[in-house]
């Protein structure tokens, strides 16, 4: 195998820029080598020199050849008048290619192979290989004519050095390879063997390939390099995929789209997203009735995989059978694959019509560029691009939550119905009846509570929970009567305020810890100052049932009496209260209504406040501008007025 090296230069931009410049190289005549001017003895100065010029084949005069002492150093000269065009640059050359075969060795460089390439979606792509640099050991120089010279290497190989800058290549079949050596310095020309020598050093700058023996196998190779890159970015159909029928702008899609099909018959599984439905519906009055429906994600395991198999009118890409993790089997499952090809409406209705199961893979939201091994985990575990177009479960499971949320409704509005009923039916009964009724619930509660908390035989919670539902029975029936609602006790907190006065009416705990009424009274009068206000009313009550008090209760109670007294005479509003309870509390103990309209806000500053107070009507309180008048003059004590502007 042969290589052939063409040397290059480019020309001085002054033609005349080699004039000055000395030959210290010719080509001996009888051997055809090059000769260095001081190799020469005495006898071969002047015109004896038996050397020819290497580029104009002139003889050339030998000047102070082999003199030990000259003005002008040693050089050969053409004979005059000669035209020497660019003899200097040959005679470089020549000494150039001299040296190298004294060094022995010649550094190859390396050589690349660059192949590109558009894919079908435009992007394009490059590969590059490379054949690493080499030394070669060069054996013999064999200088041919002005032009060439032949290198034999140790391993027989030989270059074919071209010794001009126009040189062609070679038509011998065993010259393969081409390798420029960009020589621009004529100098070289003048220079000795050792600075030649030095200047080898930097050859490898010098070189350039213009063919190489292995250009063949590099772009086999660059070649194959390029065909995997786009074949891994799926930017190639793959071999058995025709697109010759397939306009361009379709064609990535169409390999995406082929790709996908053949993934998921490899595969064998898929993993699918959940499904959820909610139905929400208003009813004539309102409320909103929701009911859900949740089919989690799992992984499909699939079986008699076939690609764009025909059913009635339409051609799913993939028709198979599915199972997933607990058992449940799909008959039949189809896979449609989509990049630009949207399913619309009337596709999506033929697909629910043959009411198989239908799985959307939407590769148009992958975005960005994807390699296979990304693009086959997407379509086997991604669900994000994934979506059900029908599943005949999840299609019962939406009907079955339509009937529920209509039958919620139905059963509201009949509930409804049952509960006017109910209150024309409530409205109808006597509230005195129904007082007395829910009083003896409020009783029977409060004891069986009691009777728990001292775990007494006989007793349990679903028999206090069965009572409690009694008692808030019947204080709804009060609710339609309107004794709750309003600023007054809730139907919980009332159970509270009756276990006092049930207490003090029977002098004993009930619904407390105590035993006699005076302990409930005296549990009453540790309220907090927020909670101070109802003790005048309790008082009342304990004086009016005549509760058991030895000497020192009688004392105690007494004390808090004058208390009372006090804090309301100096005007402050611990122990007032307002009568938003009363009328609950005199249908349920009608012997304390005179105690109660006693023990008001205004009832009590009207007893103690040493303050004026509105002027009365032989025919009540004061309304209309009266009391507006009385109001504005006596502004400090207008707060405890004012409700009767109502």
């Amino acid at each position: 195998m042969s290589t052939e090296i063409r040397l290059q230069h480019q020309p001085q931009s002054q033609a005349d820029s080699l004039r000055d410049l000395i030959m210290a190289w010719a080509r001996d005549q009888d051997t055809g080598e090059p000769r260095y001017i001081f190799e020469l003895d005495a006898d071969r100065r002047g015109k004896k020199s038996r050397c020819i010029c290497p580029s104009c084949l002139e003889p050339l005069t030998a000047v102070n050849a082999a003199k030990a002492e000259y003005i002008r150093r040693p050089h050969f000269r053409h004979p005059p008048g000669t035209e020497k065009h660019s003899c200097s640059i040959v005679a470089a050359r020549i000494a150039l290619l001299k040296e190298i075969q004294a060094e022995g060795w010649i550094q190859l460089p390396q050589s690349r192979r660059k192949a590109t390439a558009t894919g079908l979606s435009g992007q394009t792509y490059e590969a590059w290989v490379a054949a690493p640099a080499e030394k070669i050991r060069i054996a013999n120089v064999n200088f041919q004519d002005h032009a060439r010279a032949l290198l034999t290497l140790d391993d027989g190989r030989q270059l074919e050095v071209w010794l001009t800058g126009s040189a062609s290549l070679s038509t011998s079949d065993e010259i393969c390879a081409c390798l420029t050596i960009n020589m621009e310095d004529p100098e070289v020309a003048s220079l000795s063997p050792e600075e030649i020598r030095k200047r080898l050093t930097l050859m490898p700058d010098w070189l350039c390939w213009q063919s190489h023996w292995q250009d063949s196998v590099l772009d086999a190779e660059v070649q194959r390099l390029l065909d995997l890159q786009m074949m891994d970015a799926m930017e190639v159909p793959p071999s058995d995929l025709d697109l010759s029928n397939v306009p361009a702008e379709l064609r990535r899609e169409t390999v995406l789209h082929y790709l996908a099909k053949q993934i998921l018959r490899d595969a064998g599984e898929i993993q699918v997203p959940a499904i959820h439905h909610e139905v929400s519906r208003r009813s004539v009055t309102g409320a909103m009735f929701t009911r859900t429906w949740t089919k989690p994600k799992s992984t499909l395991t699939l079986s008699n995989i076939e690609l764009e198999c025909r059913l009635g009118k339409i051609v799913p890409d993939v028709v198979c059978d599915a199972q997933d993790e607990l058992g449940n089997f799909l008959p039949r499952l189809c896979i449609e694959i989509t990049v630009t090809n949207t399913i619309g409406d009337e596709r999506r209705t033929r697909l629910q019509q043959e009411g198989d199961a239908t799985l959307e893979v939407d590769l148009s939201r992958t975005g960005g560029r994807l390699n296979l091994a990304e693009f086959k985990d997407m379509l086997v575990r991604e669900i994000t691009f994934k979506n059900w177009i029908w599943h005949p479960e999840a299609a019962a499971a939406l009907t079955e939550l339509e009937k529920q949320v209509l039958a919620d409704i139905q059963e509201e509005q009949l509930e409804s119905k049952n509960t006017q009923n109910w209150r024309d039916e409530v409205l109808a009964m006597d509230s005195g009846d129904i007082g007395r009724r829910y009083l003896v619930a409020v009783t029977a509660y409060l004891q069986e509570h009691d009777r728990l908390d001292n775990s007494a035989s006989g007793t349990s919670r679903d028999e206090l929970d069965s009572k409690q539902s009694a008692m808030y029975r019947l204080a709804d029936m009060l609710e339609i009567h309107g004794y709750f609602g309003g600023r007054g006790v809730t139907k919980r907190q009332a159970a509270r305020m009756l276990a006092r006065f049930l207490s003090l009416k029977h002098d004993r705990g009930i619904g407390y810890r105590v035993k006699t009424g005076f302990e409930v009274l005296n549990a009453v009068w540790q309220s907090r100052d927020g909670n101070r206000q109802d003790i005048p009313m309790y008082l009342v009550a304990a004086r009016l049932w005549n509760i058991h008090l030895s000497e020192k209760q009688a004392e105690t109670v007494q004390t808090w009496r004058h208390e009372v007294k006090a804090s309301i005479a100096a005007g402050e509003a611990m122990y007032l209260r307002q009568p938003t309870n009363d009328r609950l509390v005199a249908l349920l103990f009608p012997d304390l209504a005179g105690a109660l309209a006693a023990t008001t806000k205004h009832a009590l500053q009207k007893l103690f406040l040493p303050y004026p107070q509105p002027r009365a009507r032989q025919d009540g309180y004061l309304t209309g501008p009266d009391l507006e008048r009385w109001l504005r003059d006596h502004p400090d004590l207008a707060s405890g007025w004012e409700h009767l502007r109502h």
